[in-house]
């Protein structure tokens, strides 16, 4: 089984190069503090010109707290996003004002459409735009962001550190990069990776034009909807959106 969840995976985690400069780079919220290191590496070696960090309180939103909270960062119980300030200010002594701050997003449409209010309260106009959210989501932030940013002028690019392969599930979770262990509960993790392709697909139930309307049609390749089938059949997963 573990060739068909990295096949997903990897799909799921669509990373991109990264190349040049930035005007903006978004952390939308997730339940992993490294992205919110990644966010400020990229900004310390000028790889990026802005940073915005997107998310209110949603399903991610214990496990971030959780995961800051192992690492000995009191983040309290506040949105994604605040956390992420909290972070930044003991971690690395930023000033809250370096970061443009949106807390009352809730899911993947959210922070689109309301980092794009918030880009605009703001008078800017970012060409080149680098989103980081959990890997298992990146592909559909990016889609949902198309979207919600069409006519806007920006171009997007995924900046994925690291495609969280897995080494073993079925005794316990863990990944070919070992500081990814233990940042996903085995529970959380397996919802969030078959819950995706259902999202990805262009149907009554999906996300797409057929759908919910909250992403454009995309072409899943083949290999990955039959991984995905066969991880769907052993785990008896069913899909309700």
């Amino acid at each position: 089984m573990i060739q068909y969840w990295n096949t997903v995976i990897e799909y799921l985690s669509a990373k991109e190069k990264i190349e040049g400069t930035y005007d903006l780079t978004i952390l939308a919220g997730n339940s992993l503090p490294y992205l919110a290191d990644e966010l400020i590496h990229l900004y310390e070696s000028k790889r990026t010109s802005k940073v915005m960090v997107v998310g209110g309180v949603g399903h991610a939103t214990p496990f971030l707290a959780k995961n800051f909270e192992d690492q000995g960062v009191k983040v309290g119980a506040t949105s994604e996003a605040e956390m992420y300030i909290t972070y930044f200010k003991e971690r690395y002594g930023l000033s809250e004002t370096l970061f443009l701050t949106e807390t009352r997003s809730k899911n993947s449409g959210e922070n689109a459409r309301f980092s794009l209010a918030k880009i605009r309260e703001h008078d800017l106009a970012p060409q080149r735009v680098l989103l980081l959210e959990d890997p298992i989501l990146q592909r559909r932030l990016r889609a949902t962001f198309e979207k919600e940013w069409r006519g806007s002028g920006s171009q997007f690019t995924n900046a994925v550190p690291l495609i969280p392969y897995i080494k073993t599930i079925d005794t316990s979770l863990t990944f070919e990069a070992k500081q990814l262990n233990g940042l996903w509960t085995k529970d959380y993790f397996l919802s969030l990776v078959l819950g995706e392709i259902p999202r990805l697909r262009d149907d009554r139930n999906g996300y797409g034009p057929k759908g919910a309307g909250y992403i454009e049609s995309l072409e899943i390749p083949t290999e990955v909807l039959s991984a995905y089938e066969k991880l769907s059949d052993h785990y008896h997963y069913e899909y309700v959106r």
